[in-house]
């Protein structure tokens, strides 16, 4: 079959056109800008170190706003404050430690802590001191335990202030508290499980479970925990109001009615 009559129908392609057009297609493609780039920062050391560090700054930067948290001051404590994003964590994967700034000193290659002991004059009524565990886990040890009839207790626990963990709560769940008239930290609340059940479900910061006030000493950062409403917050500022400093560490700490 012959299509001639079709091609003889179309209209007469300029020649100046045609030509401009072959002309473009001739051309080799532009070639792209990210090598003179590199080869600029190549030259230029100083400004590779720049790059670097900007980046460096953006990640660190999209990481507080992603996590928002801050650092509050009280006394020469500091606490993280957690925003909402951090409220809720899942099982088995908790809220990563924040170190204190500062570093412990190194004695062959391992980190060492040298912390004051306290012993607690006043405790509850109802609650007498048990053994407390002796290990030692995250720069923390613990120096007393109180229980009573109702297997309710008290704990007392110690962390280094350079170097150890902060403690931390979502806003409006802290205050600021005194300690032997210093700045001290009390906390409602603590991460607790969302069904008793399933010990993976997640956990969500529950305002009811118990406090945590913390207080400075000699570079010893010391805490004393409650697990329920079953004490109040006058009673634990005044079991760390009748603490001493002494030598000698007895696992069991005195009681005095």
């Amino acid at each position: 079959m012959n299509d001639n009559f079709v091609y003889r129908a179309l209209p007469e392609v300029p020649t100046d056109f045609a030509r401009s057009l072959y002309a473009r297609i001739a051309q080799e493609p532009p070639a792209p800008a990210w090598p003179r780039l590199l080869r600029r920062f190549s030259r230029h050391p100083q400004r590779q170190l720049l790059a670097i560090a900007l980046g460096l700054a953006l990640v660190a930067a999209c990481t507080q706003v992603l996590l928002r948290i801050r650092y509050v001051a009280i006394g020469d404590l500091l606490l993280v404050e957690i925003g909402r994003l951090t409220e809720s964590v899942r099982a088995g994967r908790p809220t990563p430690p924040v170190p204190t700034p500062g570093q412990l000193p190194h004695v062959g290659g391992r980190e060492v802590w040298e912390f004051g002991y306290v012993s607690v004059g006043w405790v509850p009524e109802g609650f007498s001191p048990a053994e407390p565990p002796s290990e030692m886990k995250a720069y923390e040890v613990t120096m007393g335990l109180w229980v009573n009839g109702a297997q309710q207790t008290i704990r007392l626990f110690a962390v280094p202030q350079a170097g150890g963990m902060h403690p931390y709560a979502p806003p409006e769940t802290y205050e600021e508290a005194r300690v032997k008239d210093r700045p001290a930290i009390l906390i409602r609340g603590r991460y607790a499980p969302t069904s008793l059940e399933d010990p993976q479900a997640e956990r969500l910061w529950d305002d009811s479970q118990g406090l945590q006030l913390y207080w400075s000493e000699g570079g010893t950062v010391f805490g004393l925990e409650t697990f329920g409403a079953y004490v109040a917050a006058s009673d634990l500022t005044r079991m760390a109001d009748s603490t001493e400093t002494v030598q000698e560490f007895t696992p069991v700490p005195r009681s005095v009615p």
